[in-house]
């Protein structure tokens, strides 16, 4: 694979790690909270923000768990990726002066 193909994954890595992200949070703030964060109490499903809790249906709660889980996977990815794109591009820029 040359330097371009790589970086240019590297490169859609990292946007689509910050932008799964930026729907987490637009989402938390939306649903009043996440449920990694919230709780479950006899029946009832809750998502947390700050401490305040949020009573929402199971089907939201379930969204919100899977959804925070994604985060912790994408984002360091994301990190990662934008390093070694990076790093590519200053390899290739190091090579070509």
């Amino acid at each position: 694979m040359d330097w371009k193909t790589s970086y240019r994954v590297c490169f859609v890595l990292f946007f689509l790690g910050w932008l799964n992200f930026i729907a987490f949070w637009l989402a938390a703030v939306a649903l009043g909270g996440d449920a990694i964060s919230g709780k479950i109490e006899s029946g009832h499903y809750f998502l947390s923000s700050h401490g305040h809790l949020n009573e929402v249906s199971r089907r939201v709660f379930a969204y919100s768990r899977f959804h925070t889980y994604s985060v912790f996977i994408t984002h360091p990815l994301a990190l990662l990726a934008g390093y070694i794109g990076c790093r590519i591009k200053k390899s290739h820029e190091a090579q070509a002066s």
